[in-house]
């Protein structure tokens, strides 16, 4: 039960989220621990379960707990970003395996293009080169937690070679290709807003707060005499199974 209800105006769903807090915090319930179902963790904090769902909501998006599709409710894992791989070059199809999760790719476009002057100062290339752009939404868990865009030199792979061989993650793809040594790739990182279109492909509101990483065209071994092999864009969900996890695609 929340004490002091009739003497704190806040929103209740606020209290909410201190109590639950409260609850982590003495250690009640613990990293990777099972939260109680919503009516029995309503009725013990003597709240109605849309005011639990909206302080669950608001929690799950700073990544204190973790929803996953048809089996509950977790409190979220310390997880190191070092750990996770700011240091490692890996996929969100690898990260999520290794984590135990289901990830799949939806709404898959793999096409031929004309590089232009964008592209083509990123990728050393001239503006006519054609490239292969794949784009795609990761899906973890049955949540979709990312949108990406990826962009390879057609003298790197062709459009044949790539939609024979994409299983999901054109970094697993160029590390697979055999003949390719990936040494390293920087990211920058910053907070958008959904604009319609990743609105509809991420499932949520228009204004719904991602992070976006514009990865620096990637690179082989630098010992090699070779220039990017590709460039990525991710939109990510800041309220996802991965949320903490570094995301390359």
């Amino acid at each position: 039960m929340i004490p002091d209800l009739e003497r704190d105006y806040r929103p209740l769903y606020i209290r909410v989220q201190e109590a639950l807090i409260e609850l982590l915090d003495n250690q009640v319930y613990k990293p990777d621990d099972q939260l109680p179902s919503e009516p029995e963790l309503a009725q013990k904090l003597g709240v109605s379960r849309a005011t639990l769902r909206e302080a669950l909501r608001s929690l799950e998006e700073r990544g204190i707990i973790i929803r996953k599709h048809g089996i509950g409710t977790f409190v979220s894992s310390p997880v190191s970003l070092i750990e996770s791989g700011l240091e490692m070059l890996e996929s969100i199809d690898s990260l999520a395996r290794k984590k135990g999760f289901e990830c799949l790719t939806q709404d898959l476009v793999i096409e031929q293009e004309q590089a232009g002057a964008d592209i083509a100062a990123k990728l050393e290339i001239d503006e006519e080169d054609s490239v292969v752009v794949v784009r795609r939404t990761k899906v973890v868990d049955g949540e979709p937690m990312a949108y990406m865009h990826d962009v390879v030199p057609e003298k790197v792979a062709t459009l044949e070679e790539i939609r024979k061989g994409f299983k999901g993650s054109v970094l697993d793809f160029l590390v697979q290709k055999g003949e390719l040594l990936v040494a390293y790739a920087w990211a920058n990182i910053r907070p958008v807003g959904a604009d319609d279109f990743l609105a509809h492909k991420l499932a949520v509101r228009v204004g719904s707060p991602l992070l976006l990483l514009e990865e620096e065209p990637t690179r082989l071994s630098v010992t090699l005499p070779t220039g990017p092999i590709s460039q990525s864009s991710i939109w990510r969900m800041t309220s996802t199974i991965l949320s903490r996890l570094w995301l390359i695609s």
